[in-house]
């Protein structure tokens, strides 16, 4: 054979019929499947590792209905239609606060969670917590029966034990329970704290509000829930209190909201709330805020005693703090802040973070009240459930009885104190004291494995109970589907405790439900389940309040005492993705960036480039692969976390995150992250100040999905304040952005630019079909809040894959809707802005232009397609996207599961039916929910004898613009000039974004504002 004809097909095709060592490893690199890709570590099966539940949804879930309602579907139910979902309310309990929701189900399988509109602590949104629920209850990692010292057992042999155990009245028994708010399961409570006459009720949670309600009980003498009504208040001040987020406040979707309406500006004459932010840590309220100061989360208490000093002067009832001074007495906030204050009587909130002394909660209550704001913007609310005294404290007695040996039953519902109690108890150790100890819970967790029985529990779409939201409105949790695992509700189990029966969660709701509705229940209780909710009388009575008369004395002691402190301080904080770790195993979660550092995967310890280079930490820690390692002592207790550089950290501060390294609980949690609660004790619970920080010289791979934390001086994401917008009305025009001085580092682009010049052929919109609609969308900036529930939102919506660590390292993030954050200003006190980017549905699409097989592709109805099947991977139109948006699907995930001997119809039961599973090397992006578009499509075109295709404004929501908790996203026809996004577009702060390149996209923003305080500026 000639030299000629040696080409490199040929030897390939050679090779390959000799399949020989040559061709074997070029096939591995070319067709990685089940083979290392690219020389990477993580092999194709080992991603099933951190999958999890991800790419094994429903695996038992084919038509599994509750048994109250389920059909034969020999005599299909007359409501449903095969192919078209149905929806049902339903509630979502976090802690001790339900959130209203309703649930997607196709053919008794649920697939979406939604927020109910009718209810007033969703209003029709929800939180990143709520959409990722859905797939802890797919969890193939969950608990699946009932185990007794580890041998499998059956729940009927649990309630034979207890009809024998508990028959003994006078035990010294033990109940330690997650926080709940159900009228059930407190009915049951008092039945059980009733029949043992020597039992124990403690309420642990590792974050609560039990210092709030500390704090109003030293301010007011009674133990009540305060409740912040932002759309009633002009200014908002912020001490260390992140209230945006769900992992820092159980009413976050509807803070959020209220926070948000009190933002909206659609002209130049509205006025906007204003927000004040004194914190340790760049958090999202921080990020929000129009003033922020960094100080450390231990000077949070001088600081308002400095502002109450302040004001006592002008307002009565702060005697208190008359006279006193210190370190922040003079420093410039203090009068500027007071001056608003005193201007905004009535119509002010302060607000402290929920893990702060209860004096300083005290403290803050006692301010709101002398400005007049208790009754108007805040109020405070008696709350049936709550316990009389410090549920801390009891803790802390009940972990001293079980040492002592005092106790001989435990039992644990819900809660994983073995985890998550302060290191300082050792409770661990304690509990082995017990006799007989008893746990129930969804996952065979830290606490399970040192318990005689394990309880499975069942998702609270599972299973029937009931509870309050954080206001009152009282709500009915209705199941979606049988118990994939035969778990078993908290209302059951306590129940089979209390009186050895095994009765169902659906009596006992209605047991306790018909003592609220004594007539006419029947019809009323079919209502309650078509709400989701009971608007009879249920809201937590308003209490007026008044300085106790301990208040001074008490507060005198606690400001005596006060230290200033010194040195590096370490403070402990839930992580806004996993909380306190119990949603450890969910990948939705743990691949979710981070909102301020973009950091996946992993926990780390924030810190000021100050702070950093003191301790010889890299400063390039920011979107570096490989960050330093620290060790971190206090009181004599060392771990090792990785260190990140966070712009405007507070100095000699450094914020860790718990909920990580945890071990035995399911494949995504296991071995992700460092467990930070050894470092957490009585204390300790915020932060720690007499510590050890040393650089250990170890480096540690993090994964993070944004390398650019500043805009480099392109008009990406345009803000000012709202006087400049007054001043200039058309500031975030192309013509201002570009040609005009402008305030703000993110107008530096380039002077005396032209108007965009098209480098493709105009479409003619005359070319649209009259009878389609054209749809686009726009993103108010200044209402987005940066907390990512959009991104999980989509992700359930369009059977998105998780890729594990690893990859997105590897800059191969799937996500169709990011969240890009911005800092702008000094790296010691930058401002910081946040930017959702979808897909644009560029009417001038760059990708379009480039595909050589028409795989993506411009749809009537003005949409950017992507044809599956039809793609080849070239990736050509991912290189020719200027907003990178386009994502390729390295990995065929679907047919790997399928390699490990599932069965086919699971995985495709476990998605989205509307939604095409993607296959391995093909292109997705946005697709503006298309499903959704075209369902509405063919009910309009029903409705109207197919004279008409375009849907009635507002009948179509895409994911992300339906889970937004800010109201953020706008989306509908362009050619309906009363829909809602027309009347946003023609808002004198759209614009468009890279508008320099004329790619016309059909999504736009609406510029974003601050409304900071001039003396301050």
């Amino acid at each position: 054979m000639s030299d000629e004809v040696k080409s490199p097909n040929y030897w390939k095709s050679l090779n390959e019929l000799a399949n020989n060592k040559e061709y074997k490893k070029f096939a591995e690199r070319e067709f990685p499947e089940n083979a290392t890709e690219l020389g990477d570590q993580v092999s194709r099966r080992s991603f099933l590792r951190v999958m999890g539940a991800s790419i094994a949804l429903a695996g038992f879930a084919s038509c599994r209905r509750p048994v109250q309602k389920i059909l034969p579907y020999t005599q299909q139910p007359e409501e449903v239609t095969p192919g078209i979902p149905l929806y049902y309310a339903s509630a979502m309990p976090f802690q001790d606060a339900l959130t209203g929701v309703v649930i997607e189900n196709h053919e008794g399988r649920p697939t979406k969670v939604e927020g109910n509109e009718m209810h007033p602590a969703s209003l029709g949104s929800s939180s990143k917590f709520n959409q990722a629920s859905m797939l802890q209850m797919y969890d193939p990692d969950r608990s699946r029966y009932v185990s007794r010292d580890g041998e499998r057992t059956s729940f009927e042999n649990f309630v034979n034990f207890c009809n024998e155990h508990f028959s003994n009245t006078g035990r010294n028994i033990a109940f330690i329970s997650e926080a709940n708010s159900s009228p059930t399961y407190n009915r049951i409570k008092e039945q059980a704290l009733n029949k043992f006459s020597n039992a124990q009720w403690v309420t642990y949670e590792a974050f609560s509000e039990d210092n709030a309600l500390e704090g109003t009980n030293i301010a007011f003498g009674e133990r009540l829930r305060t409740v912040n009504h932002f759309d009633r208040a002009e200014v908002i001040v912020s001490f260390d209190d992140d209230f945006l987020n769900p992992a820092a406040n159980k009413n976050s979707v509807e803070a959020t909201r209220s926070f948000s309406e009190a933002r909206k500006v659609t002209s130049e004459e509205d006025d906007m709330l204003r927000l004040y932010s004194v914190e340790s840590t760049f958090t999202v309220t921080g990020s929000n805020a129009d003033n922020r100061l960094k100080i450390k989360s231990s000077e949070i208490p001088l600081f308002i005693h400095a502002l109450a000093s302040e004001l006592s002067g002008s307002v009565s009832g702060l005697s208190a703090f008359s006279g006193h001074s210190n370190k922040f007495s003079d420093h410039e906030w203090i009068p500027v802040l007071a001056e608003d204050l005193l201007n905004n009587r009535g119509s002010s909130i302060l607000t402290v973070g929920s893990e702060h002394a209860a004096e300083v909660h005290a403290a803050v209550a006692a301010i709101n009240n002398a400005l007049g704001n208790a009754g108007n913007s805040v109020t405070y609310h008696s709350v049936s459930h709550i316990n009389d005294g410090s549920d801390r404290e009891a803790f802390r007695d009940i972990t001293e009885s079980l040492s002592n040996g005092d106790i001989d039953t435990v039992v644990f519902i819900g809660a994983n104190p073995v985890f998550t109690a302060p290191s300082d108890l050792n409770f661990s150790e304690a509990l082995s004291n017990a006799e007989t100890t008893i746990h129930l819970g969804e996952y065979t967790d830290e606490t399970a494995s040192q318990c005689n029985w394990h309880v499975n529990r069942a998702h609270y779409l599972e299973a029937w109970g009931d509870g309050f939201d954080y206001t009152g409105t009282r709500s009915i949790i209705q199941p979606q589907i049988e118990p994939l695992f035969s778990g078993i509700s908290e209302i059951e189990f306590l129940n089979a405790v209390t009186t050895g029966s095994n009765a169902k969660g659906y009596d006992l709701v209605q047991e306790t439900w018909r003592g609220y509705h004594s007539t006419n229940f029947q019809s009323k209780w079919e209502k309650i389940l078509h709400d989701g909710l009971d608007e009879a009388g249920s809201a937590f009575p308003a209490q007026s309040v008044n300085i106790s008369s301990g208040f001074s004395s008490r507060m005198s002691q606690f400001i005596s005492s006060e230290a200033e402190s010194s040195g590096t301080e370490l403070v402990i904080r839930p992580d806004s993705k996993l909380f306190d770790g119990r949603y450890a195993n969910n990948g939705w979660l743990q691949e979710l960036p981070d909102p301020m550092t973009k950091v996946t995967w992993d926990n780390v310890a924030l810190m000021s480039k100050n702070t950093a280079d003191r301790l010889g930490v890299e400063a390039a820690g920011l979107g570096v692969a490989n960050v330093d390692v620290l060790a971190i002592t206090v009181n004599g207790t060392t771990i090792e976390v990785p260190a990140w550089v966070q712009p405007g950290h507070a100095d000699d501060s450094i914020t860790i995150t718990v909920g990580y390294g945890r071990e035995g609980i399911g494949k995504v949690a296991n071995g992700t992250g460092v467990d930070t609660y050894p470092l957490r004790s009585t204390s300790t619970m915020l932060y720690a100040t007499d510590i050890q920080v040393e650089n250990t010289g170890k480096k540690f791979e993090i994964a993070c999905t944004q390398d650019h934390n500043s805009m480099e001086g392109r008009s990406l994401l345009r803000y000012a304040t709202l006087q400049e917008y007054r001043d200039n009305p058309e500031f975030s025009s192309y013509d201002s952005a570009y040609n005009a001085e402008l305030p703000g580092e993110a107008y530096a682009g380039e002077q005396g630019a032209d108007q965009p010049l098209s480098i493709f052929d105009a479409i003619d919109e005359a070319d649209y079909p009259d009878y389609e609609p054209q749809w686009g969308m726009t993103i108010d900036l200044n209402s987005c809040i940066g907390c990512g529930t959009c991104t999980i939102a989509c992700q359930a919506e369009n059977n998105i894959p998780v890729i594990g660590k690893r990859e997105v390292s590897n800059g191969r993030e799937m996500h169709w809707i990011r969240t890009d954050r911005y800092f702008e200003g000094d790296v010691d006190d930058p401002k910081a802005l946040h930017q959702p980017v979808p897909c644009m549905h560029c009417e001038l699409a760059p990708c379009e232009q480039v595909c050589p097989v028409a795989a993506t592709t411009h749809s009537d109805d003005g949409m950017n397609q992507m044809t599956y099947n039809r793609c080849i991977g070239t990736r050509y139109c991912a290189n020719n996207c200027p907003y990178k948006v386009r994502r390729f699907n390295f990995f065929n995930y679907t047919k790997e599961f399928l390699t490990t001997g599932s069965d086919p119809e699971v995985v495709q039961m476990a998605m989205n039916p509307e939604v095409t599973v993607r296959f391995r090397g093909v292109m997705e992006k946005c697709t503006f929910c298309v499903q959704r578009v075209n369902r509405a499509k063919i009910n309009k075109k029903i409705e109207t004898d197919g004279e008409s295709l375009k849907p009635d404004d507002g009948s179509v929501k895409t994911a992300c613009q339906q889970a937004c908790p800010a109201d953020a996203i706008y989306f509908g026809d362009l050619t309906d000039p009363e829909s809602k996004v027309v009347q946003t577009k023609k808002n004198n702060r759209n614009y468009l974004l890279l508008e320099e390149l004329n790619t016309r996209p059909r999504t736009s923003y609406l510029a974003k504002l601050r409304n900071p305080n001039p003396k301050l500026a």
